[in-house]
């Protein structure tokens, strides 16, 4: 079994539905209701180390959390979902992060839309605590007793810097997925000691950096028209988006897709770029797509993986109107499906 390694972005995530039980008047103050449909680990990391779990390569998330009950459920929730947790740490200088993904109506178009809120608990804001560069991360390398096929980070900090170039000198696979480009000086550190660097063409719009390595893949996610990617200098290369009739929750799609793409990797035994060749980047990626236009039609990231337990996949209009979902709200980064273009 191929085995990834994984750092970076872990938090709770619980997706709330509103609804206005005596309907809604656009530019009024309406009466709502709201519901928790779900609370799970999520956040880019969390979210693939569970998926790829499932989809039968061995992950070990690093995290350290804090000793709420939150953070407590994030360290079961991984488990639960088949990761190994010897890396996953509860301290009281640990931090844990609760996102809160709210489905709305917007109160001056009507349309729908998606809130977040990032928070910890007992604070208004997020608590992420990062492995440390300056003692901790030395030690982890050099205490780690096997070297991951493939080394996967989301957050750009020194450690897991730190972390990446040592691994990749000893033979790991290094996949970099930063949220965005915001710290360009940080954000270019981790795309020097990385192998392959997917992200959305919203949030890194400077493509220049690209140009000057000749030893990596790029991937760029494009929303609902799909994604793009550049292998080794090569050009950019595009795979289209899939179609799905019954999109219940884009939430994870982006992750899917990832998840998808690294098994695809692992299946074919195709761990360096050096092994890669623009066919077979585009299988695994049309694959991936496929897979993660699928996982659209269930509730909540992982639902997927939760329905193969033969629960009922909800339909659209049971759980919200999709039906006037703004492009940008598509165009995230979360790529595999195309809600309108359906072919």
């Amino acid at each position: 079994m191929k085995t990834c390694l994984l750092s970076g972005n872990f938090a709770l995530d619980t997706i709330v539905m509103r609804d206005y039980p005596n309907g809604f008047v656009v530019g009024k103050s309406n009466k709502f209701t709201e519901t928790i449909v779900t609370e799970t680990v999520g956040n880019t990391c969390g979210n693939v180390a569970c998926i790829l779990a499932n989809l039968g390569v061995q992950t070990f998330p690093i995290a350290n959390l804090d000793l709420s009950e939150q953070g407590l459920k994030i360290k079961t929730d991984l488990q639960r979902y088949g990761a190994d947790v010897r890396f996953v740490e509860n301290s009281a200088s640990g931090g844990t992060t609760l996102l809160r993904c709210t489905h709305k109506r917007d109160k001056t178009t009507g349309e729908h839309t998606v809130s977040f809120r990032a928070t910890s608990p007992g604070s208004r804001f997020p608590k992420r605590r990062f492995i440390r560069v300056r003692d901790e991360a030395p030690a982890f390398v050099e205490n780690l007793d096997f070297v991951p096929d493939i080394f996967f980070f989301d957050a750009a900090e020194a450690g897991l810097r730190y972390i990446a170039c040592e691994l990749r000198l000893r033979g790991s696979l290094v996949y970099f997925e930063p949220e965005s480009d915001a710290d360009k000086k940080k954000f270019l550190k981790a795309v020097e000691v990385s192998d392959i660097v997917k992200f959305s063409h919203e949030k890194v719009n400077d493509l220049s950096f690209v140009e000057q390595y000749k030893d990596k893949l790029f991937i760029r996610t494009m929303g609902a028209e799909g994604l793009e990617f550049n292998l080794c200098g090569l050009g950019w290369v595009k795979v289209a988006s899939v179609a799905n009739d019954n999109v219940v929750d884009w939430e994870g799609a982006g992750d899917w897709t990832t998840s998808q793409f690294i098994a695809c990797l692992c299946e074919r035994d195709m761990l360096s770029v050096a092994q890669m060749t623009i066919n077979s980047v585009k299988e695994c990626l049309q694959i991936a797509c496929k897979t993660a236009s699928r996982s659209v039609s269930y509730l909540g990231s992982k639902g997927m993986i939760d329905a193969e337990n033969c629960q009922e996949i909800p339909s659209a209009s049971d759980v919200f109107d999709l039906s006037s979902i703004p492009m940008e709200v598509l165009d995230r980064g979360y790529v595999g499906y195309d809600h309108k273009n359906k072919k």
